[in-house]
């Protein structure tokens, strides 16, 4: 007996051991891939620049409410940099203070899909049944409609709220995360470790939850990314129909829509400063997100 747990104890610090040198090797494949990427390099800091407008761009640009009506459709200046609209309200302080807005609801949606995407996918995957099997036919059966034309009925039947767009944007996510993660579940549930957690006598609840579940949440992370991005799109186009944030709250979707008359008659820059900025950034959490799966599957970009 005395042997045996021995034993046991030399297994544990092995396995300490081994993932300490995986995750070793996931930080070194990160530092080279941006070292030799440029790209990579700029998405990263297009990313830390958004975060950072999110949470101080208000404060760098104190004045995107303020409107000064002799200046109005002033082009770039000196005083203006991005110049002004057509309320007179100063571009740049508005770009700057946009990703309070659209950044912020573009990750409250992509946690909470995540969250909710990778539990029913832990759910329908792990626990076989009819159920499951219902849920994901119930799953394409939602993908085949035009996901932005239900989030624009969904939007205007329940109200333009912050809150409201964060959960139909979060809806139109959730089967993203769902397949991914119940295809991840679907190969981790046979592994070796699941099996002797079983014969070890944890119920499934438990295997589910602190076995199989953390290691299926890796590419989850990845995606999530990804997501935001295509969050942000969706949070501007709601905006830019009319069925999203309303002006005059600084969002990108809003500010392109208020300029777009003007581009064709010579005034373009109330559009094309928040286009350029909100396209940047959904660049920047693309290529961070797919880096993000290249260190995961051990892959260049």
């Amino acid at each position: 007996m005395a042997k045996i747990e021995a034993a046991s104890d030399s297994k544990t610090p092995a396995k300490a051991e081994i993932k300490l040198i995986a995750e070793a090797s996931r930080w070194s494949h990160f530092k080279q891939l941006v070292a030799e990427s440029w790209m990579v390099k700029i998405g990263l800091l297009i990313v830390v620049i958004a975060v950072f407008l999110t949470l101080f761009g208000p404060i760098i640009a104190p004045q995107p409410l303020e409107t000064s009506t002799p200046d109005v459709l002033e082009p770039p200046s000196g005083a203006h940099w991005f110049g002004t609209d057509a309320n007179g309200f100063d571009v740049f302080s508005r770009v700057l203070a946009a990703p309070r807005v659209d950044v912020a609801i573009a990750l409250a949606a992509t946690l909470l899909s995540l969250v909710l995407g990778s539990f029913i996918g832990l759910v329908v995957s792990f626990f076989r049944g009819w159920a499951g099997e219902l849920s994901m036919r119930f799953v394409d059966v939602a993908q085949a409609f035009p996901l932005f034309v239900l989030a624009i009925i969904f939007v205007i039947g329940r109200g333009r709220s912050v809150f409201n767009i964060i959960v139909v944007i979060a809806l139109l996510n959730i089967p993203i995360f769902l397949k991914l993660i119940r295809s991840e579940v679907l190969s981790l549930r046979e592994r070796v470790f699941v099996e002797s957690a079983r014969a070890g006598g944890d119920s499934g609840l438990s295997i589910a939850l602190r076995h199989v579940l953390p290691n299926a949440l890796s590419p989850g992370f990845a995606q999530a990314s990804i997501t935001m991005g295509y969050s942000i799109i969706i949070a501007a186009g709601l905006s830019f129909i009319g069925a999203g944030i309303q002006p005059p709250t600084p969002e990108w979707g809003s500010m392109i829509a208020s300029g777009a008359n003007g581009i064709q008659i010579g005034q373009w820059w109330p559009s094309l400063f928040p286009g350029i900025a909100m396209s940047l950034t959904v660049f920047g959490f693309a290529v961070v997100g797919e880096t993000m799966q290249a260190v995961l599957m051990r892959k260049t970009i």
